[in-house]
């Protein structure tokens, strides 16, 4: 029981600082994404992996500047982004499409 706990305790742990070096490494690129990890974090709603269309243009305020960005992402056309697919624009793309979004 004791391992089980610690190990929860080491997990959340590691979630924790994982989840405060994105927050820093977005306070140091303040004009785009510096990793695609900080693009699915903010993206990958449910965190399965994939980021799909739903949850690409709920992020948007203009929905339609969201359908217009998400065709530059969704190369395949395929109605999600899946980085073990290797379907998923660059950083850089990201960082374009998202100069674009209006803020809330």
């Amino acid at each position: 029981m004791v391992r089980y706990v610690m190990g929860i305790l080491a997990i959340v742990a590691l979630i924790a600082a994982l989840g405060g070096c994105a927050k820093k490494q977005s306070q140091q690129h303040p004009k785009g994404y510096a990793t695609m990890d900080e693009v699915y974090l903010k993206y990958d709603v449910n965190k399965d992996g994939v980021i799909t269309k739903d949850e690409f243009v709920a992020q948007w305020k203009d929905k339609q500047k969201a359908e217009n960005a998400w065709k530059k992402l969704d190369v395949k056309n395929n109605g999600f982004v899946d980085r073990v697919l290797n379907n998923d624009a660059p950083v850089s793309v990201w960082n374009d499409v998202e100069s674009q979004n209006t803020p809330y």
